[in-house]
């Protein structure tokens, strides 16, 4: 799975704004929209059947798969699913334009781009969105496309595709025998078609994107040392700071210059997290509760917020796969934090349960937040972001 994938936890809800203060400005219900929550196939395999995303501060996309019989066409390998997307005035719940896409599957298929857009994937093409939901071819991958990803201010992007002229035997999940099929993993600035550099890993994953480059661990020097490293595309890697860790620390960008560290400590009393930015110093911790797991960010473009979203189990993280039944899935939570303090300003729970998120979205300017819960989308004004108290400098290390 993700390379940054967090077993988190959902902050206690006295360290938010108590919900007396904050309550949602519009609720929009979602059932006259069409709107029918999945059934637990969805759930248990994570698929995407919605998508949510503000285009601006005035104007959201909610989408969503409709049921119905659907024709058969060439390459449906029964994956086909048709989604129903709708613009919506975010102050009035107005429907202010709607579209029906045909996607050949079930896996996620729309991205914040910028100035006001989004990408929208069918098959292994790209499309540019914007709020008249009409699309434009921007880019098609030459085999299967496998996983796209954008930076949290929206300044670059990975694509990741099957290469199978590097396929070759070697061992499947389940310890038989079968066919590896290495990836292509092209790294592009938001806009543009042209790859800065193309590289290969044995399986898709995401890559934290950070700055003009990427975030990258590697072993230090002594037992349990670890280095983190600021890698430019096209540049020298830049040192950041070190951490002592039982495992390998993982980097989920925040900004063009904050990251999430999650790491191991002897503690068995929950996820040890801490906030960096490039320049070495550390800006806040937390530990966080083991029970959530598959994690959801969705970002600021000014890099002002971040929502954490993940789903509350209840069986040991050890069993925890690609899957879980529905009996196993206590729930869902959601809280908007500010970057740079890691205020928590909004706790919520969400629902129904999409294992696969993306049913929570920030505005670009962090200001307001929308969830799907309790039949409705809820939109909230934010309150102003908290400023940032002196940060702490991390213990710098040479690598090895």
């Amino acid at each position: 799975m993700a390379a940054a994938v967090l077993a988190g936890r959902m902050a206690c809800a006295e360290k938010a704004v108590p919900a007396a203060e904050l309550k949602p400005t519009l609720r929009i219900p979602v059932a006259p929209l069409g709107y029918l929550p999945p059934g637990a196939f969805y759930i248990t395999y994570r698929l995407s059947s919605a998508a949510m995303g503000f285009f601006d501060d005035d104007r959201l996309l909610f989408t969503f798969q409709t049921s119905g019989l659907m024709k058969r066409l060439p390459g449906d390998q029964g994956g086909d699913q048709e989604i129903r997307a709708v613009v919506l005035d975010a102050h009035t719940g107005q429907v202010l334009k709607q579209a029906q896409w045909r996607l050949r599957d079930r896996e996620p298929y729309l991205w914040p781009f910028t100035g006001g857009r989004f990408l929208l994937r069918i098959g292994n093409t790209l499309y540019l969105l914007g709020p008249s939901l009409q699309w434009t071819p921007w880019l098609r991958t030459p085999d299967t496309l496998r996983l796209v990803e954008i930076s949290p201010q929206r300044k670059w992007m990975v694509v990741e595709y099957d290469d199978p002229s590097k396929a070759h035997a070697g061992p499947t999940l389940e310890g038989g025998a079968g066919m590896q099929m290495p990836v292509k993993v092209a790294f592009l600035p938001v806009g543009s078609r042209k790859p800065v550099a193309v590289s290969e890993m044995n399986q898709p994953a995401e890559v934290p994107l950070i700055g003009d480059g990427l975030l990258e661990m590697v072993e230090g020097k002594g037992l349990g040392s670890w280095v983190m490293r600021e890698v430019p595309f096209g540049g020298t890697p830049q040192l950041v700071g070190s951490v002592h860790s039982f495992c390998r620390p993982k980097g989920q960008p925040l900004s063009d210059t904050v990251a999430l560290v999650t790491w191991c400590s002897q503690a068995d009393n929950g996820q040890p997290v801490f906030a960096v930015n490039l320049a070495g110093s550390e800006l806040w911790q937390d530990t966080w509760q083991q029970k959530y797991v598959w994690p959801y960010f969705d970002f600021a473009e000014n890099g002002s917020r971040f929502a954490y979203e993940s789903v509350e189990i209840n069986v040991p993280m050890s069993i925890v796969g690609s899957m879980l039944d529905q009996d196993e899935i206590v729930g869902q939570m959601v809280g908007v934090y500010d970057t740079e303090t890691g205020r928590l300003v909004l706790v919520r729970d969400v629902s129904p349960v999409l294992t696969a998120g993306q049913n929570v979205a920030l505005s670009p300017d962090g200001r307001r937040f929308a969830v799907l819960r309790h039949g409705a989308i809820e939109i909230y004004d934010l309150p102003p972001v908290s400023a940032a108290p002196a940060p702490n400098r991390l213990p710098k290390q040479q690598k090895k």
